[in-house]
């Protein structure tokens, strides 16, 4: 399994879940299997999204999707957030606890 954690400042959080919540990217359509959004606890306008693909390509093709469409694009993110997102594709290679299998 691969997860793609994405990383967004963001000036007001409601605003920015309903862009999210709308999924201008096509995160359905693209193959994420789950999605878990978290907020810091002491910064709540500090947002971390981790989204998981069955392989590294898929998630791949869909951060290319994302950039593309959505933080390429002022008129869809730029009022929503005060930094450019991050992105990273984690592979996971261990799983203890809960839901392991």
């Amino acid at each position: 399994m691969f997860t793609l954690q994405i990383g967004y400042q963001v000036r007001d959080y409601g605003a920015w879940k309903k862009v999210f919540d709308s999924d201008p990217a096509g995160r359905a359509a693209s193959g994420a299997r789950s999605v878990r959004v978290f907020r810091d606890a002491e910064d709540q306008n500090s947002v971390a999204v981790f989204l998981d693909f069955d392989t590294k390509d898929a998630a791949t093709v869909f951060l290319e999707r994302l950039r593309s469409q959505v933080w390429d694009k002022p008129e869809v993110i730029g009022q929503l957030v005060s930094a450019s997102p991050t992105a990273r594709t984690l592979e996971e290679v261990a799983r203890e606890g809960q839901g392991a299998g």
